[in-house]
C-alpha cells in the first residue's frame, strides 16, 4: 500500500524536525507519488546530506530529488557609485 503524498510529506517534515543538524525552517518539502523534492538553503554541506538521509529513511519514500543549496557566506557588497 502506497502512502498518500501528504502523509509522506508530514513524515518527512517530522524526521527533519527531530534532526537538530538540519535547519528545517529553511527547507521546502514536496511529495508526488512517493518522490520527495527538497529545496532551500543551508549553511554547511553536511546539512544537505543529513536532510536527504532523513527523507530517504521515511516509509513511503520512493526517491529523493535534492535541490538544497549552500547559502553564500560572502557578505553582499554595496553598489559602487
Amino acid at each position: 500500500m502506497q502512502l498518500q503524498s501528504e502523509d509522506v510529506r508530514i513524515r518527512v517534515l517530522n524526521a527533519l524536525h527531530w534532526d537538530y543538524a538540519v535547519p528545517r525552517n529553511r527547507l521546502k518539502v514536496e511529495v508526488e507519488n512517493g518522490w520527495v523534492t527538497m529545496s532551500g538553503q543551508v549553511d554547511l554541506p553536511y546539512q544537505i546530506s543529513s536532510a536527504e538521509s532523513d527523507a530517504r529513511n521515511v516509509p513511503g519514500v520512493v526517491g529523493v530529488i535534492n535541490r538544497i543549496s549552500l547559502a553564500s557566506n560572502e557578505p553582499k557588497k554595496a553598489p559602487v557609485s
